[in-house]
């Protein structure tokens, strides 16, 4: 594929899903700061995985990560980190129904 066919992630917060995924992977791969360069002729998609726990203790946030561009069978793509959040964080529960039930 040319460069001129490449998706644009720029700015964006993406969740890839790569064929035979390990068991770890199976929910996808989270990515941010996304951009495609060339590795032993082989492109791949590198950016970090972020974190959006307030302490950081998941063990792989803020790391840059690398996925094989042929690998990747699905994507979705959220328009920023805020996008990501509201789509799949459960919403706040209010006080008076988390009391009574």
């Amino acid at each position: 594929m040319t460069q001129n066919k490449l998706p644009d992630f720029s700015g964006k917060v993406v969740l890839f899903y790569t064929a035979n995924a390990p068991g770890h992977l199976q929910d996808g791969l989270l990515m941010e700061y996304i951009s495609f360069a060339e590795y032993g002729g082989k492109l791949f998609l590198t950016g970090r995985i972020p974190t959006f726990d307030e302490r950081g203790e998941d063990w792989v946030s803020n790391l840059q990560a690398g996925i094989s561009w042929d690998e990747v069978v699905h994507f979705v793509i959220f328009e920023s980190r805020e996008d990501y959040i509201s789509r799949t964080m459960p919403p706040e529960v209010p006080f008076f129904r988390r009391f009574f039930g």
